[in-house]
């Protein structure tokens, strides 16, 4: 699950929660229920997160063994993530309404990822990534390798 890694990975470089809620613009509450697993981390935080450490989504989302990411310091554009997760539907002639299905969101809201006009919440992205086996860090612009190794 993301939150242990997010807490192998900080007690790793041995900071505390409140250095992590600090980077992030977070309270240590907030953080620490990332990190329990009582709430799950908006992707921009958890992207955040990975450019503190230099770490890979795909490794955080545990898609990957592989920690290393190849850009850092990356900020997620809805644009491009939305351009990316509309290219991997289309080369797989899958319906909007199939993949909201299959990431369980509904349709619209689906779309509206497409479109760039809304950020996709983490928990669909990374049930889009498994059920296409492309990469997280791929989707976002973190990386130019597109499958899951």
């Amino acid at each position: 699950m993301i939150f242990e890694r997010m807490k192998e990975i900080r007690t790793y470089f041995d900071n505390t929660q409140k250095e992590l809620a600090e980077y992030l613009k977070v309270s240590r509450s907030t953080y620490a229920g990332w990190e329990n697993g009582i709430d799950v981390i908006p992707l921009q935080k958890l992207n955040d997160f990975c450019n503190y450490y230099s770490i890979s989504l795909d490794y955080i989302c545990e898609l990957s063994n592989i920690k290393k990411c190849e850009i850092i310091n990356h900020k997620i554009d809805k644009g491009v993530l939305g351009n990316n997760l509309k290219k991997i539907r289309m080369e797989n002639n899958d319906s909007q309404s199939k993949v909201a299905d299959i990431i369980k969101v509904d349709q619209s809201n689906y779309s509206k990822y497409e479109l760039g006009k809304i950020l996709i919440h983490t928990y669909p992205l990374i049930e889009f990534a498994k059920h296409y086996k492309i990469s997280i860090d791929w989707l976002v612009g973190r990386s130019n390798k597109m499958y899951i190794k």
